[in-house]
């Protein structure tokens, strides 16, 4: 089968363009000014025509927990134009093992066996003692036993330096020096344990986790950095992006649109690690966006149901849905002129498929996967939990009006959501480049 995407304004690796694609099975032929024959046509006349979107950090929730699966996660990331995701560890049992992380893998399929999917891929989890996994699923470093390496199954190796959702906790900065070193790519949760444990007594989720836990744990990782790269998750102010810039920098919609306020109006459902920070913080943020000192934005999607939201604050898990709203979130502050348009692509298709290895993905280009958005620039919509498809049926951003939805996804060269409607179009594991 092929598909002809004609009329659009393509916009890819720095470039805005009219032009047309054309789609050939699961992968991109041609970007062409001609009309080639093919047997649909879409068109994108007055629509931007973008990469589907690569969301390198998402809590779909599955093994083991209810706030979210991996069938309503994937619908909710295809309205949101995300085509790719990678799930992190954190799960019941947590993916520490290449055998669970098979397993894993297995579940996931079964799921969906006849349902929507996206494309996906696993980070893998790191503990006390796994250091000798690191090399079995394939991420061995250049200071590893090379030779050991296998075949790789993972995004990279995940490193929580402070307690959050799920078991996984890697404080002693002897065997996070082991983990760097072992691993060519280690993504990491940088809040300092220690910081927190000592400020256990403080009134509020903010107090208990303040800058300088973030600080104080970017400080430990350039201590015990090995020659394997490290991305550093979720950073929330200017200092941590200006300390960790050895490191590649991410950055979540919900630090950069905010703020500890909320606290205020929705309570525990704005209970995140970190914390929101303060406006000024939000705004510092903002600006090392705008200096392109953020490398990618990944959503943090982390879903808990109501009910264990509206429990005794202590007691109350952090995290918040967000994978369908990041998107839209982005290009609204582009479309209004804050932000060049070429530069949300490059955070978030170009960048984390680049920095991943993630063959195909990111990218509008002969050879790519024709994983592809069509947005009308000028639809604008309210915001509301009813209209999204998460399954754990809230959002932070209830009520607020953006332009930047999705009309149409491809997903692998196949129509997977076309004007709020899914298909039976499936997705599938990544393929590493590296």
């Amino acid at each position: 089968m092929s598909l002809l995407i004609k009329n659009g304004t393509v916009v890819t690796e720095g470039l805005v363009q009219r032009a047309n694609i054309l789609v050939r099975g699961r992968r991109i032929a041609a970007l062409t000014s001609s009309e080639p024959n093919s047997d649909r046509v879409i068109d994108a006349e007055g629509m931007l025509v973008i990469p589907g979107v690569v969301d390198p950090h998402v809590h779909f929730r599955q093994p083991g927990m209810e706030g979210e699966d991996w069938v309503t996660g994937s619908m909710s990331a295809l309205a949101g134009g995300v085509t790719t995701v990678l799930d992190m560890p954190n799960t019941r049992p947590p993916a520490t093992t290449k055998a669970l992380l098979e397993e894993k893998q297995q579940l996931v399929e079964l799921q969906t066996a006849s349902s929507v999917l996206v494309n996906y891929g696993f980070h893998f989890g790191a503990t006390n003692s796994n250091v000798g996994e690191i090399c079995a699923v394939g991420l061995g470093s250049a200071e590893g036993e090379v030779s050991d390496r296998g075949r790789r199954i993972a995004a990279s190796v995940k490193v929580f330096m402070g307690s959050s959702t799920g078991d996984l906790l890697v404080e002693d900065p002897l065997v996070l020096q082991r983990i760097l070193s072992a691993s060519r790519l280690t993504t990491v949760h940088a809040e300092d344990e220690a910081v927190i444990r000592e400020r256990c007594d403080q009134p509020d989720h903010l107090s208990r986790r303040p800058k300088d836990a973030a600080l104080s744990a970017i400080r430990k990782l350039l201590q015990c950095r090995g020659r394997g790269e490290v991305y550093v998750c979720h950073l929330t102010s200017a200092e941590e992006i200006q300390l960790a810039e050895p490191f590649y920098r991410e950055a979540t919609p919900h630090h950069l649109f905010l703020t500890d306020d909320l606290m205020k109006k929705i309570g525990n459902f704005a209970k995140v690690n970190p914390p929101l920070r303060s406006e000024s913080d939000r705004r510092s943020l903002w600006e090392s966006l705008l200096g392109g000192r953020i490398d990618c934005i990944g959503s943090d999607h982390a879903p808990h149901t109501r009910f264990s939201k509206e429990g005794a604050s202590g007691a109350v898990p952090s995290g918040m849905p967000g994978v369908e709203t990041s998107l839209p979130l982005l290009l609204d502050r582009s479309l209004r002129g804050e932000i060049a348009l070429e530069r949300v692509i490059s955070m978030m298709c170009l960048n984390p498929a680049s920095i991943f290895g993630l063959r195909g993905k990111g990218r509008i280009a002969p050879g790519c996967d024709a994983d592809i958005v069509l947005i009308d620039p000028k639809e604008e919509r309210t915001v509301r939990a009813d209209r999204l498809h998460y399954k754990c049926g809230w959002t932070p951003y209830e009520g607020l009006r953006l332009r930047g939805w999705p009309k149409i996804t491809i997903l692998n060269g196949a129509e997977a959501y076309v004007d709020g409607a899914f298909t039976k179009a499936r997705g599938g594991h990544v393929k590493y480049a590296f």
